[in-house]
């Protein structure tokens, strides 16, 4: 307890002792980034990383305001997803961008929604943000990244570790944050369309322009597929339908080779932004995002994953399912405005709304439905920033986020009808300052409060008519979570820094509501995170790095069954560590040639009393990316590879409920991907593209392969 409060006081006494009007030698502004790095360091600008001048990024995106100058990026783990980054993968998605991303691993399961976890923290650990506005739905604090369409996307922030205090709440495990485009002085038009394995299509249309103190930004995707192809290589295995008790009646094989089944999907698309800017650091703007998706659920092949669940004692919801309506759609305002050649003040409102219909069949062939559930969810709130330069190596950022989460559930008529909601906020305030040349020094505490308003479920008669309503207890929580760390930079441009965090996530509503035995006790996630780093530029043209991370985490919150309840609920862990290694090297031995590598390890322990084993299940210990670039000179064609090792992880572990479960590990795996592009005069460029070249059968989720072997090609048209 004494250490907690040590950990309080220091960034507090930092904040109030630093901020003194000093006179001071400014420090030289930091150097750039160049791809998927976590260092920053010049380095030698190519044609092959070099983007042309075709959108500008939207500054309003930044959680810092000032951005370009924040020391806060230089004392955390940071890696940037650059639009040429996106290009060089061929990723349509957010999820398919995030993938090549180093400590990040994605992954597909139920729902064929991805799940993206940072250093083995899982999605709803993360926040994840576009264009600093939060974007999940409210019952398990996810949503679908491949929902979220590239063409509009500038650059993508992950912040690991020791994230800003000016996030807010719930940034356990890191950040991610989307910046999306804005037009460039001149008007920009693009079309794109695109084929590949079983009937995939896609279909893109952006315009955007400035006109005076106007500008707008337009984008319209459609996407469409059949399915996709399994590996050569899959072998069919028995998965366990219907159940009696918890236990399949009968077996059955749900998936031959080939096509994988039920994994359509169609995709619409919208994304708009209009906005004025007065004068220079005086921006106002809308923004707008409608995304509608219709996709299939394909089966689990795993052996007793679709079984049949009964309310009570009719059959309901099995992994035979569809999703025909999955949307979400939003508007945000946002604003800044330089009052004062020392201060600069932000503000964003913001209102997302989010549905969903999962029609559940009895088996494998989808004729007979058994049950139709029903998701209405919505986030409202706003947060507001304001940046004090008092001096030239002093910044005093303040930041107040506050939002309210709505969640309401129906699973058919004759089950019951749920809503729950919730309100969080935070208060953050946040010092950088250097007073020593090449020294970067950053304080922080946040105040971070959640209260829960209301979880109640109304039970229903046989006939469909409501009975009666029961009311969950409920409550409030609060917390302080300081953070510092600090950078120095030696002549040689090396560069050293550190960071210790305090985060804190709240519960989400499914967490505490949700499932057969709601759990409205539930404790708060709290994490101790500590990063290392050293980077350095060894000449214009390489650059290499390494990154330690340390996670302890109390109170993880995870599910597990206990013997008088058929299925899990939410329960508190003592202890979770995580830690590992990081590190990065990116070269440039042609003028048209970049290779770059990313290695990972990570370990994952449990710690808590009363554990059956110390391992902790979906947490990889390595992972190695590998990428190069090239650019054929005179002809202009473009070559992109990419390569992605994932090793074996633990997929099923014994728990204290649960201790005779079986220990089971998935298989390590490697894949290759690669991209030719060609450019065709001066607005047109062709393209082919091959993931999973080697047709490698893999599954990062037990029960759900991989696709296998696809192709796409593509033909794009830009005019600025």
């Amino acid at each position: 307890m004494l250490k907690r409060k040590k950990l309080f006081l220091l960034p507090l006494l930092s904040i109030i002792l630093f901020n003194v009007s000093w006179a001071a030698e400014p420090t030289a502004k930091a150097p750039g980034k160049t791809g998927i790095s976590a260092q920053k360091a010049v380095v030698k600008e190519t044609s092959v990383v070099k983007t042309e001048k075709e959108f500008e990024v939207y500054d309003l995106g930044e959680v810092v305001i000032s951005a370009e100058k924040a020391r806060v990026k230089e004392v955390a783990i940071v890696n940037e997803i650059t639009a040429d980054d996106i290009k060089a993968t061929n990723s349509k998605t957010l999820a398919e961008a995030l993938f090549y991303a180093p400590g990040v691993r994605v992954t597909t399961g139920a729902k064929n929604a991805p799940n993206v976890s940072i250093h083995g923290f899982a999605q709803h650990r993360i926040l994840v943000l576009i264009d600093g506005v939060p974007y999940y739905e409210t019952r398990y604090g996810l949503l679908d990244l491949n929902q979220i369409p590239t063409e509009n996307i500038a650059k993508i922030e992950i912040t690991k570790g020791a994230a800003s205090v000016l996030y807010g709440a719930n940034a356990l495990g890191g950040v991610v944050n989307v910046i999306t485009k804005k037009p460039s002085d001149k008007p920009y038009t693009s079309a794109s369309m695109e084929f590949g394995n079983y009937e995939s299509q896609r279909y893109s249309a952006t315009h955007g322009m400035k006109a005076g103190i106007f500008n707008y930004w337009l984008n319209y995707t459609y996407a469409k597929s059949n399915g996709y192809r399994l590996s050569e290589d899959y072998e069919p295995t028995p998965s366990g339908i219907g159940n009696k008790k918890g236990k399949p009646l009968f077996s059955r094989i749900v998936q031959e080779k080939g096509q994988r089944v039920n994994s359509d999907y169609t995709s619409n698309n919208i994304w708009a932004k209009v906005g004025i800017e007065p004068k220079k650091d005086s921006e106002y703007y809308v923004n707008f995002h409608y995304l509608d998706r219709d996709k299939a659920w394909s089966p689990s092949t795993n052996s007793t994953a679709n079984s049949i669940r009964y309310f009570p004692d009719k059959p309901a919801f099995t992994n035979f399912a569809r999703l025909p309506n999955y949307i979400d759609w939003g508007i945000d305002l946002d604003a800044k405005q330089k009052i004062h050649d020392k201060v600069i003040l932000k503000a964003k409102l913001f209102y997302h709304n989010h549905t969903d219909d999962l029609v559940s069949y009895d088996d494998e062939t989808y004729t007979k439905k058994l049950a139709l559930s029903t998701y209405k969810d919505y986030i409202m709130g706003m947060s507001f920033f304001a940046d004090y330069q008092p001096v030239k190596w002093d910044t005093l950022r303040f930041s107040v986020h506050y939002k309210k989460d709505n969640h309401e559930e129906r699973a058919d008529t004759y089950l019951p009808f749920d809503e729950s909601t919730s309100y969080t906020g935070s208060v953050g305030l946040e010092n950088e300052f250097t007073f020593v040349k090449n020294l970067s020094v950053v304080a922080g505490i946040s105040y971070d409060w959640f209260k829960v308003d209301k979880g109640e479920s109304t039970e229903t008669k046989k006939n469909g008519d409501f009975d009666y309503k029961t009311q969950y207890p409920t409550g409030n929580t609060d917390t302080y979570n300081p953070m510092g760390g600090l950078a120095y930079t030696f002549a040689d441009k090396t560069k050293l820094f550190g960071s210790v965090a305090k985060k804190t996530r709240f519960p989400n509503l499914g967490e505490l509501y949700g499932g057969d035995k709601p759990n409205p006790d539930l404790k708060p996630e709290r994490s101790l995170n500590y990063t290392l780093g050293i980077s350095r530029p060894f000449s214009k043209y390489a650059k290499a790095g390494v990154s330690a991370f340390y996670y302890d985490v109390d109170d993880m919150i995870t599910r597990d069954t206990p013997p008088e309840l058929k299925y899990p609920y939410y329960v508190n862990y003592d202890k979770v560590q995580l830690y590992g290694l990081e590190v990065s090297a990116e070269i440039y031995p042609l003028d048209d040639l970049m290779l770059r590598a990313d290695y990972t390890y990570e370990e994952a322990r449990n710690r808590s009393e009363g554990r059956v084993t110390d391992d902790v299940t979906y947490v990889p210990k390595h992972r190695v990316n590998l990428a190069m670039q090239y650019s054929l000179p005179v002809i202009k064609t473009r070559l992109d590879f990419d390569m992605t090792y994932v090793g074996d992880l633990y997929s099923q572990l014994p728990t204290p409920q649960k201790p005779d479960t079986e220990v089971q590990r998935t298989s390590d795996y490697t894949i290759f991907d690669a991209k030719i592009t060609q450019p065709i005069r001066k607005y047109f460029e062709a393209y082919v593209a091959c993931k999973n070249i080697f047709d490698k059968d893999y599954q990062p989720e037990v029960g759900y392969p991989a696709p296998g072997r696809s192709f796409w090609a593509g033909l794009a048209a830009k005019y600025f």
